[in-house]
């Protein structure tokens, strides 16, 4: 699950741009450096512009610049995400698909109003736009990446999709004054009747919300001309810069479910909360379920059934509607998925006196085993090494959990990835095969 943190202090700044990025190539290939003397900072506040043409945000009062490669790495905004009509992920927004990022593309360009597979729609638009509602529907000032006729289209989203996703529930799944909470209003204010006419759209309130938070920490860099550059350098939460709409969190019993259609997203109902599945073209859509195996939405419409427990990260619209961009069901296992390695990532450590220490799951086990091997450059060589005999097996759900402490192979030079490998053992057939870059990862 993903949440909120505070950000390091300026002296973790200062190392981290010295150790960590000595250079950029921005987006028109200008390469930029790190600026003398060292100069950083730290931002966690709502997005106030998107300057699409220099790869650009602004938030507290910094303008943030986002540059095609950071010492070489293709530099990449976290909590973002791109899909085709598969609903395959091309991966997070990057300089080159910066444009991706803003409301207009977003309503129109970026929406896939498909369905994959026996479930609802993939991307249908934004529900909630990336500033707030007072500045979005505010008149068109020049220079401002915001506009009322797009947030308009953003709010009129939000009402169809929440809508279509209550009219699948019987009566008293919801509250009975859903409708009304969520802003669909008479002339007077009034909450409407469920089961009467709609009243006319233009008495209807969309809820107000905030817009996105960026989050980044990072150094001022500098061209040849000695023009200057924010860019953040500094990873948290494994990025170097974050856009979020919201980290609204909502846990509980599943109350209800349901599989949407071309017009409406899968959904379920958690207390009285209506959970649609993410709409928005930019941010993601992940489900978590046994051992951090992924899920997918038509499984999870499946076999969550009412009493699972469940928890959801997503941006709330309102008081009871959440859509959703991450659920953790820690109780399923997609058999599409065949089986899954996971290494808790807080638990990596490496002392160079003892060795490499992890923790993770895999599943399934039952006639399975797990094995790990080191290498570089995608060259695996030296002892396969078995971890059976370590695993800690849950029967009941036929997952297991390895804890590996001060492991001596491992070298941050020589031996920087770790390869797990899943095998039947009668057959020796792989089922999955997953590496990490273990010294990448601890920033060694």
């Amino acid at each position: 699950m993903r949440f909120s943190h505070l950000l390091a202090g300026a002296a973790s700044a200062s190392i981290a741009g010295l150790a960590l990025a000595q250079s950029a190539v921005l987006h028109n290939g200008t390469v930029v450096t790190l600026k003398a003397p060292l100069e950083t900072f730290s931002i966690e506040g709502p997005m106030w512009n998107i300057d699409v043409a220099n790869r650009q945000l602004i938030s507290t009062g910094y303008r943030i610049t986002i540059p095609s490669t950071l010492n070489g790495v293709e530099f990449v905004l976290g909590n973002t995400q791109i899909v085709n009509g598969e609903e395959v992920s091309l991966g997070p927004i990057t300089a080159e698909t910066f444009s991706n990022l803003t409301d207009a593309n977003a309503v129109n360009r970026d929406a896939i109003v498909d369905t994959a597979g026996e479930a609802g729609t993939i991307r249908f638009g934004p529900a909630r736009s990336l500033y707030s509602t007072s500045e979005a529907r505010g008149a068109i000032a020049t220079g401002l990446d915001r506009s009322p006729q797009i947030e308009k289209a953003i709010e009129d989203t939000y009402f169809f999709l929440v809508r279509n996703a209550f009219a699948m529930y019987p009566a008293g799944t919801l509250p009975v004054d859903f409708l009304g909470r969520i802003g669909i209003r008479t002339e007077t204010g009034a909450f409407a009747n469920p089961n009467g006419t709609p009243p006319a759209r233009r008495f209807w309130r969309y809820p107000s919300s905030t817009g996105a938070t960026v989050l980044g920490q990072g150094s001022v860099y500098v061209d040849a001309a000695g023009n200057e550059y924010n860019i953040p350098d500094f990873p948290i939460k494994g990025f170097l810069a974050h856009v979020l709409i919201a980290e609204n969190v909502c846990i509980g019993n599943l109350k209800a479910a349901a599989i949407g259609n071309p017009n409406t997203p899968d959904s379920f109902v958690i207390g009285t909360t209506l959970v649609l599945m993410n709409q928005d073209p930019r941010m993601p859509l992940d489900i978590i379920g046994l051992a951090g195996s992924p899920v997918s939405k038509e499984y999870f419409s499946q076999a969550a059934l009412p009493g699972s427990f469940i928890a959801v990260v997503g941006h709330m619209i309102g008081e009871h509607v959440m859509f959703a961009e991450a659920v953790e069901a820690a109780d399923l296992f997609d058999p599409a998925v065949g089986g899954w390695v996971t290494v808790v990532e807080r638990t990596w450590g490496f002392n160079p006196g003892r060795g490499l220490s992890f923790r993770g799951d895999v599943v399934p086990i039952a006639g399975n085993t797990l094995t790990y091997q080191y290498g570089l450059n995608d060259v695996f060589t030296g002892p396969v090494i078995s971890l059976n005999p370590i695993l800690i097996v849950d029967p009941l759900l036929n997952t297991a959990r390895f804890d590996v402490r001060d492991q001596p192979t491992a070298d941050p030079v020589l031996r920087r990835q770790i390869k797990f490998t899943l095998r039947e053992t009668g057959s020796g057939v792989i089922i999955r095969e997953t590496v990490f870059n273990w010294a990448d990862i601890l920033g060694l």
